[in-house]
């Protein structure tokens, strides 16, 4: 909104103060956080990328990578890596707070879990239906057997995907990632806040970083443990040749006969890392 201001008698009318200011401030300083945590993570990323459709165990997977592929095999899928981060986190936390003011102004949501809830979910949903593709080429160049290059480049893997697959391939594993990064969402929102609320009640901590970092470290715990069947099913679907699989639903199933209930935390120590 314009302000009039007066100066020795004179009117001046200052410039309307933007709130897309706000908004874009907001978009970019999530994805360029988002896009740090990524490099530092990516390692530990791959190596539950490989331990998910390869099987072993965390020491056995990563020296099988330093072994074929040094150093740089950690850091595999880097570049799509950072697409995704620059889609999904820059939707799906930077328009948190605007979703969630759009429901109070026009639904009958008020502030409380409900309301996180709907934002959580409908953020996670724009996320992954826009930016799916950077997720399809991350996982596929992780997961590429040590020792080999399946895609030249990341412009190369879109593009490959793209002829061969179509829309279809870059799209691949859409419903099981909508429902990971919902339940990622709504798990981190909810485990949070009631550390956070709790921590506070109790008088143990102060409003400061401390808690900030103890109320987040949690949050991620809870949330990994809610997302590992998901995740693991979403990278064995994703990772697949066309026509192996017939649906998310029907790989759940092999993965559930082959592996049992152990197939489904794989990875899961890893991602609690990210």
């Amino acid at each position: 909104m314009s302000q009039t201001l007066t100066k020795k008698g004179v009117q001046i009318t200052s410039p309307p103060v933007l709130k897309s200011t706000e908004l874009v401030s907001k978009l970019v300083s999530a994805g360029l956080a988002a896009c740090v945590a990524e490099a530092i993570t990516l390692p530990m990323d791959t190596a539950k990328i490989k331990l998910q459709v390869e099987g072993g165990t965390l020491m056995s997977t990563m020296r099988t990578i330093a072994a074929a592929d040094g150093m740089k095999g950690f850091f595999r899928g880097l570049v799509p890596g950072l697409h995704r981060q620059l889609g999904f986190c820059t939707i799906r936390l930077g328009l948190y707070d605007t979703t969630k003011d759009f429901y109070m102004k026009n639904t009958p949501l008020n502030e409380g879990l409900p309301l996180r809830f709907a934002a959580g979910i409908s953020t996670a949903v724009a996320a992954v239906c826009i930016a799916q593709p950077t997720e399809v080429v991350k996982i596929r160049m992780q997961a590429a057997k040590s020792g080999t290059v399946r895609y030249s480049g990341t412009l190369a893997a879109y593009y490959k995907i793209a002829v061969t697959e179509g829309t279809k391939g870059l799209w691949s594993g859409l419903g099981p990632n909508i429902t990971r990064l919902s339940i990622c969402n709504i798990g981190e929102v909810v485990t949070y806040d009631t550390v956070k609320t709790s921590i506070l009640r109790r008088g143990w901590m102060e409003d400061a970083f401390p808690l900030h970092f103890t109320s987040a470290v949690c949050a991620g715990f809870v949330t990994t443990t809610l997302t590992s069947p998901v995740d693991v099913v979403k990278t064995r679907y994703v990772n697949s040749s066309p026509g192996e699989y017939r649906s998310a639903v029907q790989c759940a199933r092999v993965l559930a006969r082959e592996g049992g209930s152990r197939s489904s935390i794989k990875g899961a120590c890893q991602a609690s890392s990210e």
